[in-house]
């Protein structure tokens, strides 16, 4: 070994790995060649020698670059530059600074000196300083962000003083550069081409003084762009430039149009390059949002809106072909392409984002960690699994970056070389080679099984033979050949499901299916009848799945989500086999299926937090311009919670009074955000509804719209099919009632057409259905009176007009939505009627009565059957039995009108002594058994009918206390 110079310590050199000496010797011995006084200058400057010598030992390309710009390392060590953490700020204001040279050739080494001295601050801060892996790649993105906006910047200024601009509606369009892989990601490696894609707004002329097209004008750009970047001078480069992902690569125009980007998506993109546009960032014009690029183009064709699991079907195609190259090219030891590389962690997130972007806006980023902490917070990466494989991302990003950084060269193999090894266990400090093998075995192993598991998860035959049922699918087999099939597979009656399956195979839309649908089928079709043979009814099942299949055949990406989720497919056919409402609600809206996916949601029904939240983060994902959109929204969610809730009714795991909880919720959450989507469309048009009140002191006040709930809505009992029973109020009073806007419209006037149009968002057919069946017929005066009824008219009516049966309903109502002030009046109005205004005098006979002539026209019982709704000592009379006993005695007992539901009034009519207390506590415990029922029975889409000696204790109990209370 060569002596080091004298004013380097020997220890020092000692201390370094044998193999790492003499390359470190002979780099400060250049140094000290070349330049006088290092010593002297190293100390002046504050540069501890361990570290100047810890760098030279690990980054032959840091060595060279600090002896060819010894001047610059000392003053920038000096000022304390070199320590500093770096910032896009900075970096950016330097590379501004760059272009005011108008030589070209200056303009070009001054470019390639900033990348130097930048990548030696990254590489101090990264090799001496141990910075993280996250700073490490943000500072390589910032610095390549900053040298593409230069050199652009610069090509731009030339092309302007010859041509102009280009000037689209008074505008200058500029050239839009999108980074895309790594740089896209902000995560770029060390010594990395960076993947661009070039394009410009539309079509014009420049203005002059030479005019040509903006296509020709951006073409150079772009091309001088690329050359001030690539161009390999006594400076060396500034970055390889990759712009193949460009619409038809190699042999595409080096700059597109947006509208010609749009096409190409349209018409040309492939699965692949999904995958890559998920990276896609705009890195020029530095900090421009460009209308329309991001939201309009790249996004509709990256993130589909329903639940894309073909992405892995397509993924594992890719992953075959890389498979192939690396096995071919024998690149085993390859930490970005090879088994458990880098390529498989960014493949099983981006897989993810695809799958689930559409629906969730926080999945649709560039950054891996970004997209892998949305999947989480999604769940569909549980956090153990996460950590697992962003440790492995990070520890094969920062093995890459070390061996990247020794010759700045664009390297992915491990070091085969002694001396490679242990520098790599130098820098990544770690004791030797076996410890960095151990390591890397280790994080790959994790990424190799998570690959697997999520991407290679797809069902297959359990001896791993070629399927026969596939074989009999694809054959067109007839009904005897698949009754002997399914006999040999132990089904029992199974000529019936034969039938079934050869009924399904020979329809129109079977036969019609495209060749993806057809291949999916036909995975699809073997493991399900292999799911089906768990099931108690497969002939319910089977006949019910087989039409949510033939509803989605279209869209066969529903198909691929059941191949790629076995566990899904089970539940689905355990659903299907006991809930024709949840089989019927799916092949209605596939887009259900994606809340089968989390098998935690047929045990844990959505709390009041996860509902709102819900609601909140798919608002937050749509244009809050486009209403339509925003209405789908609506129903999408309440489609979907409905759903998650009748999945856990159906498992048993939430009670029934839970769930007329959360579907009240629901409706209350949906009524609100529609009233407040209505009512800023008028105020937009018409200006806030005002009005002045207060006599001598008369102010100007708002006037508000409420919402006011009855029936089922009102006594918190909904079901899954229930209609709104509602009633708006208005409290526009005084004078002067009429809106501030440019077009002012009477206040009366305004309520009318905001009640309407609400009504139109809750019940306009969307792609996820209608929200509500509605019903206003309780409102003063039924379908005869006005739509929207103001507080001081609402008031007159209940003093003046309203019938019992008004007052029976107006127990069971409360305010839902819209105006607290209308909220509060209500409230008043319903107290002073509900306690004084009761005609109590013949009251036990009109109820009795009203009650007796429902039954006649509704009851469906029978010899045979039971009217668990209107039949004797059914629903129906434990109704009418509390109305009528509330009603009665309210004016003694005035708590008893406080809550609007049967459980609580039978509870507060025990407390006041108006019923029994046990007598009260039966009822409630019959009326939530007669309720859980006919939930039952409407998720298998059933009526509310049992057999005829069913509950025949619990009915002779309430018709014996009706028989009591009303004395027939």
């Amino acid at each position: 070994m060569s002596a080091a110079p004298p004013w380097v310590p020997a220890d020092e050199i000692a201390a370094l790995p044998a193999a790492l000496r003499d390359g470190a010797t002979h780099a400060l011995t250049r140094l000290a060649d070349e330049q006088a006084a290092v010593s002297d200058q190293i100390a002046a400057a504050s540069v501890e020698v361990s570290s100047l010598i810890r760098l030279f030992a690990l980054s032959e390309y840091a060595a060279g670059a600090v002896i060819r710009q010894w001047d610059w390392f000392l003053g920038a060590a000096s000022s304390g530059e070199l320590f500093t953490p770096i910032t896009d700020e900075e970096l950016a204001a330097q590379a501004r600074a760059l272009g005011e040279s108008p030589d070209r050739v200056e303009f070009v080494s001054a470019l390639r000196r900033f990348r130097h001295r930048t990548l030696l601050r990254i590489l101090w801060s990264d090799l001496i300083e141990d910075a993280t892996l996250d700073t490490t790649l943000i500072a390589q993105s910032a610095l390549a962000d900053a040298a593409i906006r230069a050199a652009a910047d610069y090509a731009r200024a030339g092309c302007e003083s010859r041509f102009g601009t280009v000037t689209v509606d008074g505008q200058s369009s500029p050239l839009v550069i999108l980074a895309m892989g790594k740089l896209g990601g902000r995560e770029l490696n060390f010594s990395s081409d960076v993947d661009l894609i070039l394009l410009y707004p539309e079509e014009a002329e420049t203005s002059g003084p030479k005019t040509i097209s903006a296509h020709e004008y951006f073409a150079r750009v772009a091309r001088e762009t690329v050359a001030l970047l690539e161009e390999v001078t006594p400076d060396g480069f500034v970055y390889r430039v990759d712009t193949r992902l460009r619409p038809f690569g190699d042999s595409g125009p080096p700059v597109v149009s947006f509208a010609g980007l749009e096409n190409y998506l349209l018409q040309h993109g492939r699965g692949w390059e999904r995958y890559a546009y998920v990276k896609a960032r705009v890195v020029y014009p530095a900090g421009a949002t460009v209308n329309g690029l991001i939201d309009d183009i790249i996004e509709p064709f990256v993130y589909r809106r329903y639940l894309d699991y073909g992405v892995f079907e397509s993924l594992r195609e890719m992953k075959a072909l890389v498979s192939a190259e690396v096995e071919k090219r024998e690149m085993a030891d390859n930490i970005k392409l090879g088994p458990g590389g880098i390529r498989e962690v960014e493949f099983i997130v981006q897989s993810l984002q695809l799958v689930r972007g559409g629906g969730v806006r926080a999945l649709r980023t560039p950054s891996l960690g970004a997209a892998i902490a949305a999947a989480v917070d999604n769940r569909d990466l549980d956090a153990v699994t996460a950590d697992r494989l962003l440790a492995a991302y990070r520890f094969l990003r920062k093995v890459e970056n070390c061996v990247q950084a020794v010759r700045d060269q664009q390297v992915h193999g491990l070091p085969e070389t002694l001396a490679g090894r242990e520098r790599l266990a130098f820098a990544l400090r770690m004791a030797d080679w076996d410890q960095v093998s151990e390591a890397l075995d280790r994080h790959r192993q994790e990424v190799g099984r998570q690959f697997a598991a999520i991407v290679f998860r797809a069902d297959a035959d359990p001896d791993g033979k070629p399927d026969p049922l596939a074989a009999l699918w694809s054959s067109g087999a007839d009904v005897d050949e698949w009754s002997a099939a399914l006999t040999a597979r132990g089904f029992g009656r199974a000529e019936g499901l034969a039938t079934i399956l050869v009924d399904f195979a020979s329809r129109r839309s079977t036969q019609r299916v495209d060749a993806i649908a057809r291949q999916r089928l036909r995975v699809f079709i073997p493991g399900m009848l292999r799911h089906l043979a768990t099931v108690d009814a497969p002939a319910v099942a089977l006949r019910r799945i087989l039409d949510i299949v033939d509803r989605v055949l279209r869209r066969s990406a529903y198909l691929a989500l059941l191949n790629e989720n076995p566990g899904v497919l089970d539940r689905l056919l355990e659903l299907c086999a006991t809930s024709g409402y949840l089989a019927q609600e799916i092949a209605r809206y596939p887009v259900l299926l994606d809340e089968l996916i989390d098998a935690r949601r047929f045990v844990d029904a959505p709390d009041a937090d996860e509902i709102r939240d819900d609601l909140e983060q798919r608002i937050g994902a749509a244009d809050p311009d486009d209403r339509e959109r925003q209405v789908e929204i609506l129903a999408e969610f309440k489609r979907a919670m409905l759903f998650r809730l009748a999945i856990a009714d159906f498992s048993g795991s939430i009670p029934i009074m839970k769930v007329s909880d959360r579907l009240t919720q629901i409706a209350e959450l949906i009524l609100s955000r529609a009233l407040a989507l209505a009512h800023a469309d008028l105020v937009a048009r018409f200006g806030q509804p005002r009005y002045d009140y207060g006599g001598d002191q008369c102010t100007r006040r708002t006037a508000g719209l409420g919402i006011i709930a009855y029936g089922k809505l009102g006594g918190m009992e909904l079901s899954y099919g229930s209609d709104l029973d509602i009633v708006f109020l208005h409290d526009s009073r005084g004078v002067n009632q009429q809106t501030d806007g440019a077009r002012p419209l009477d206040n009366s006037v305004f309520f009318a057409r905001l009640a309407r149009r609400l009504v139109h968002f809750l019940t306009t057919q969307t792609g996820a259905g209608a929200l509500y069946e509605i019903d206003t017929r309780l409102r003063p005066s039924g379908r005869s009176g006005l739509l929207v009824t103001s507080i001081e008219a609402f008031e007159r009516y209940q003093e003046e007009n309203a019938w019992t049966w008004e007052h029976q309903a107006l127990l069971r109502s409360r305010p839902v939505a819209g105006s607290s002030i209308v909220a509060r009046e209500f409230g008043r109005i319903r107290s002073q009627t509900l306690l004084a205004r009761v005609r109590r005098a013949g009251l036990r006979a009109e109820v009795a009565e009203m009650r007796r002539q429902m039954r006649e026209q509704n009851d469906k019982s029978d010899t045979e059957r039971f009217d668990i709704k209107q039949g004797r000592g059914g629903i129906a009379d434990i109704e009418f039995l509390v109305q009528y006993l509330v009603l009665s005695a309210a004016a003694d007992h005035p708590a008893l009108i406080h809550y609007p539901d049967n459980i609580r009034q039978l509870g507060t009519l025990a407390a006041a002594g108006v019923l029994d207390e046990d007598d009260a506590r039966r009822l409630q415990d019959i009326y939530r058994e007669f309720r859980s029922l006919t939930h039952r029975l409407a998720l298998d889409e059933k009526p509310a009918i049992s057999a005829a000696d069913a509950f025949s204790a619990e009915r002779g109990f309430v018709d014996a206390l009706w028989q009591r209370v009303f004395a027939e």
